[in-house]
């Protein structure tokens, strides 16, 4: 027979266990578009670093 303090267990196990996964699909895609973002941001960055320093390596040169 299944007492009642046996159902608590299994019904605050199934409600950390719903939790548990909410939190990980909320978590796995805002982790991945904060990732993302963050890369495209440093890349546009050493871009923009990279054609300041040709600009200035001209400009040095061209006179």
């Amino acid at each position: 027979m299944l007492d009642p303090a046996g159902g608590a267990n299994a019904l605050i196990f199934l409600l950390i266990a719903a939790a548990g996964l909410a939190m990980a699909l909320v978590y796995v895609p805002l982790r991945l578009y904060l990732t993302i973002t963050a890369r495209s941001r440093r890349l546009r960055l050493l871009l923009r670093i990279r054609k300041l320093r040709e600009d200035l390596g001209q400009s040095l040169v061209a006179p």
